[in-house]
């Protein structure tokens, strides 16, 4: 059992890595900032968070290419 509980962290920890390298934005570390520097403040729910990240990484519904 052990063994099997180190390999999901592993795992987990491994993921978490590569998802810093692509850029996949993280509830948890938000939430943590937003303790942190914005006390008293209501924080974005997690939808609110996702939509907003994707809004500002790919626009809001403009068409952006290069030619």
């Amino acid at each position: 059992m052990k063994v099997l509980k180190k390999i999901c962290q592993a795992g987990k920890a491994f993921t978490g890595f590569l998802n810093e390298i692509a850029g996949v934005p993280n509830y948890e570390r938000y939430l943590e900032h937003f303790r942190t520097h914005h006390p008293g403040e209501v924080p974005l729910s997690e939808a609110e968070f996702h939509r907003r990240s994707i809004d500002e990484r790919y626009g809001s519904g403009d068409i952006r290419r290069c030619c």
